[in-house]
């Protein structure tokens, strides 16, 4: 149970670490690339990832330091150890933004759409090339879980547009945050598809203990989060899909 407690938090830390630079590489690329065509695409890349960019990581952030406490025990809660400050200094992070409910509603009722969805577009090209480079067999089942999953989510994506178009605005805002959740870990599974494809391509040719470890490691926590977290999206789809309302209709006085 630890090894799984210990894999959770490697697979959101780094998930979220790789997610972050490649936002910086975009801001470099916006303002550094010699093509102007690049830059702009750099732009429009950054302005539809960037609600992702801030939620997830102070959302999944904390669910790590969370486990890091539990890793612990009882001595986990005390400050003698430094993950309980961990925990609460980043527990700010999903607040401090404006919340990240406010991420959620800049997600789907405006970033997705700018531009005729041209940042969407881009971003489904790009992850195409990370896809097509998942050549060993683990790589691929994982690239295939991904492709599936993301054809799912571009469908309900285009549903949700049909209602935002028909004027069921507040209907179809209500349940952004599972919008968010799925959007946000298409995402970061790319993010370790691309780390899996690298990990994989350079385990060939390491030659020490110490490097096959970090590759093999990489690889085992992409697996976690294809097997453990990509497949909770699943409860996102059919919420998102059926436009549930339990939320949208409670009623102030029923609290």
């Amino acid at each position: 149970d630890v090894r799984r407690m210990l894999l959770a938090q490697k697979a959101y830390s780094e998930g979220g670490l790789a997610l972050c630079l490649y936002g910086a590489r975009l801001m470099d690329e916006q303002h550094t690339h010699p093509d102007e065509q690049k830059r702009t695409e750099a732009g429009k890349l950054l302005d539809l990832l960037t609600p992702v960019i801030k939620a997830w990581p102070s959302e999944y952030g904390p669910k790590a330091n969370d486990l890091a406490i539990q890793v612990y025990g009882g001595a986990g809660y005390t400050r003698e150890y430094p993950v309980e400050q961990c925990w609460r200094d980043n527990r700010l992070n999903p607040i401090h933004e404006g919340t990240n409910g406010i991420q959620a509603l800049d997600l789907l009722g405006r970033k997705i759409w700018q531009d005729q969805s041209h940042g969407l577009q881009l971003l489904m090209q790009e992850m195409q090339v990370d896809l097509q480079a998942a050549t060993t067999e683990r790589c691929q089942q994982w690239a295939l879980s991904l492709s599936e999953t993301l054809q799912q989510a571009v469908k309900v994506t285009q549903s949700l547009g049909k209602s935002l178009m028909g004027g069921e605005v507040d209907k179809t805002l209500a349940n952004a945050s599972c919008y968010l959740h799925l959007f946000g870990h298409i995402i970061v599974s790319w993010m370790w598809l691309r780390q899996a494809n690298a990990a994989a391509n350079a385990l060939a040719s390491a030659n020490s203990d110490s490097e096959r470890n970090f590759y093999q490691g990489k690889l085992q926590t992409a697996q976690y989060f294809f097997h453990w977290e990509l497949p909770t999206v699943a409860q996102d789809l059919v919420l998102l899909r059926n436009q549930d309302d339990t939320c949208l209709n409670m009623k102030a006085d029923w609290f």
